[in-house]
């Protein structure tokens, strides 16, 4: 019996995070090859390729986080503004967790805080991050507004705008 409700639990929660999960899965592999062409001596590793999936993995677990918190919902009247604030606050979140990314790895390499925070002073490439903070901030505007715009138009009406009259997802 509690194993039937745990995986009714994990089911329910993946199909939550899916949409999100599959959004930042393309948006960070995308910004892992930007970065991966960028660097000189960087290239697309398989550890630059898992990151970049856990990384979807987390925000969009953070993002179905964030959206059952009452903070998430400050416009509710104004879709625009609802849209917007929900964007800059999901992308807090992805570059939150892009900084990490990159704090973590200077971080074991130097053993300590200050020498960390140094190293990654001087070692990242600010401008590079900027822009990619960018990016992420117009993908997770794209992901609010599409989500938005499902929302009120409804599943299947959204459903059956992109597989026809008749078909469906498997839900």
């Amino acid at each position: 019996m509690v194993k039937h409700g745990l995986r009714q639990l994990l089911l329910r929660e993946l199909k939550e995070a899916l949409p999100a999960f599959l959004f930042f899965l393309v948006l960070f592999h995308l910004i892992a090859l930007t970065k991966a062409v960028t660097e000189a001596h960087g290239g697309l590793t398989p550890l630059r390729a898992t990151v970049a999936t856990a990384g979807a993995l987390i925000v969009a677990k953070t993002i179905v986080l964030l959206e059952a918190l009452p903070i998430a919902w400050l416009f509710p009247a104004r879709r625009i503004l609802q849209i917007l604030w929900q964007a800059v606050l999901f992308t807090l979140a992805a570059v939150l967790f892009r900084f990490v990314e990159e704090f973590i790895p200077r971080l074991v390499r130097t053993g300590n805080l200050p020498e960390a925070l140094q190293a990654m002073g001087s070692e990242i490439t600010w401008p590079l991050f900027a822009v990619l903070a960018l990016w992420i901030f117009a993908g997770v505007l794209l992901y609010c507004l599409v989500v938005e715009l499902a929302r009120a138009a409804g599943r299947e009406k959204v459903r059956a705008l992109l597989l026809g009259p008749g078909r469906r997802f498997r839900s």
